[in-house]
């Protein structure tokens, strides 16, 4: 069953740009001083880079570069990483968004196979399920993320061209757009989808062919040498 979280981050991020745009119409106006006051800082994020197998990623082993997965500690959401090599998890592969599911689609199944990849059918639908017979990291439950789990991998300290991504647990990142699961309310044939260009989502029709990267929630944090499972 897929877990959700909360969106405090996305609306610390929301609150933090209320402040900023009330600071610079106070400063306008002369009745507050400005400079750093304006400047956002960066998210600091922390994350466990995990293996294959599912152990811990602590950089020992030159043969276990990239690694897997990364483990979000504050969410606990796991993140799959991509690959540059040819195949399922290729950075280039795209797909078309595709939920069978009448309970989950929002309405509107969307499009199978209207993408272009190797290792699966290019639609959503058939990435999961191709991934998950795969146990990367050790889970077979790996899903799409929602338009707010997807939003607290987004790095807002990066600017465009980006790609929107902490480069230390994503190193194969790819400024493209990113399918969520979640279907637009009052266009069911859309979606929300999020751009790693400028770090901010739109709605996409559900026949575009876009990147996927998926994620597995848990509560739990990895042990010293296994990612919880």
């Amino acid at each position: 069953m897929k877990k959700s979280i909360k969106n405090s981050r996305t609306h610390s991020a929301f609150d933090q740009s209320c402040k900023n745009m009330a600071l610079l119409l106070l400063c306008s106006l002369g009745m507050v001083g400005c400079g750093e006051a304006l400047s956002p800082k960066p998210f600091i994020f922390d994350m466990t880079r995990i293996n294959l197998d599912g152990s811990v990623n602590d950089g020992s082993d030159p043969t276990k570069k990239p690694w897997a997965c990364v483990l979000d500690n504050q969410t606990g959401l796991i993140w799959e990483v991509k690959t540059t090599e040819a195949g399922l998890q290729n950075i280039n592969n795209t797909y078309s968004w595709y939920d069978s599911d009448q309970i989950t689609n929002g309405g509107w199944a969307g499009t199978p196979k209207g993408g272009v990849c190797v290792g699966s059918a290019c639609d959503t639908e058939s990435y999961i399920k191709a991934f998950n017979s795969k146990k990367f990291c050790g889970y077979n439950d790996w899903y799409l993320p929602s338009r707010f789990e997807l939003n607290t991998i987004v790095d807002s300290s990066v600017s465009f061209p980006g790609p929107t991504l902490a480069s230390a647990y994503f190193p194969e990142s790819k400024a493209g757009s990113y399918w969520t699961d979640t279907t637009f309310k009052t266009r069911r044939a859309s979606a929300w989808v999020w751009r790693f260009d400028h770090g901010s989502d739109y709605v996409e029709e559900k026949s575009g062919a876009l990147s996927v990267r998926l994620t597995h929630a848990t509560s739990l944090k990895p042990a010293a040498n296994k990612a919880a499972k």
